[in-house]
């Protein structure tokens, strides 16, 4: 029963990871279309883009680690899928909280 129920919380993670991949991949594709400067713009899309890639690998990372608990014929190191499923995590974080695009202010650098 034990072991049901932690399929149940690894299917549930890795099905939240996929929402969120999924949802980041669409706000990706809407950046292209906000208002403010290209530089903002630009911005913008780099910080989603890094977002994405790093959520693609948490997600793909975490699945490698799980799997190969399960199976172990596959050849994948655990040490390794873990340390890049941290990895990924600490990209992400670093985009969501560090990469903040900054608004240009056209009018202000004129008159200053």
């Amino acid at each position: 029963m034990d072991e049901i129920i932690g399929y149940a919380v690894v299917f549930i993670i890795i099905a939240g990871l996929f929402y969120a991949l999924v949802k980041q991949i669409k706000e990706t594709r809407s950046s292209e279309h906000i208002a403010g400067s290209a530089l903002f713009r630009k911005q913008m899309a780099r910080k989603n883009i890094v977002m994405t890639a790093a959520l693609f690998g948490i997600l793909v990372f975490y699945t490698l680690n799980i799997v190969s608990g399960i199976a172990p014929s596959i050849q994948v190191s655990d040490s390794f899928t873990a340390r890049a499923t941290l990895l990924s995590f600490f990209v992400y974080f670093y985009a969501r909280l560090i990469m903040k695009p900054k608004q240009v202010d056209h009018i202000r650098k004129l008159y200053h």
